[in-house]
């Protein structure tokens, strides 16, 4: 019996096999670019009392590629290791923003939120539309330290 031709089989086969996995593996999808923007996000932080501070978080506007509508948008405040929602906004569904173009500029209920003094915040602007599979990070402020007041602070100096 010949060897060869049988040997020549056996990597036929094998190839055969090879390529037949090779061809039912999925290659992962790449996951797409966001379909929403926003401008800067600019946040600081002040000192409201004696004991209690503020963050403030500018105007900022929301654009979202044309023929898409908003899903929800968020402002996270961020201090060390802890994330906190500050603000978490959802349309209307039956009215879906924008209702014209592609730009929105929320009136935020509040622009300014509790913090806690002496700590260290950034501000993170996260938002999707309906053309984005989840939330996106659409800026972020650099890290702020909210004052801490004394009373010497709020005393005026008497002069004698």
């Amino acid at each position: 019996m010949n060897r060869k031709p049988l040997l020549m089989l056996i990597g036929v086969v094998v190839l055969s096999a090879m390529l037949a996995v090779l061809d039912t593996t999925t290659v992962p999808q790449a996951r797409a670019e966001p379909e929403i923007y926003a401008s800067p996000v600019h946040a600081g932080c002040y000192l409201e009392r004696i004991d209690r501070c503020k963050i403030h978080v500018e105007p900022f506007t929301i654009t979202v590629t044309t023929g898409e509508k908003l899903v929800q948008f968020r402002l996270v405040a961020m201090r060390g290791r802890v994330t906190t929602t500050i603000y978490d906004f959802r349309p209307d569904l039956s009215n879906p923003l924008p209702l014209s173009g592609d730009t929105i500029t929320p009136t935020l209920v509040a622009q300014d939120f509790a913090a806690h003094c002496g700590e260290t915040y950034s501000i993170s602007l996260q938002g999707q539309d309906t053309g984005d599979t989840g939330l996106y990070n659409l800026g972020t402020t650099a890290e702020f330290t909210c004052p801490q007041g004394t009373y010497s602070n709020f005393l005026p100096v008497i002069r004698k």
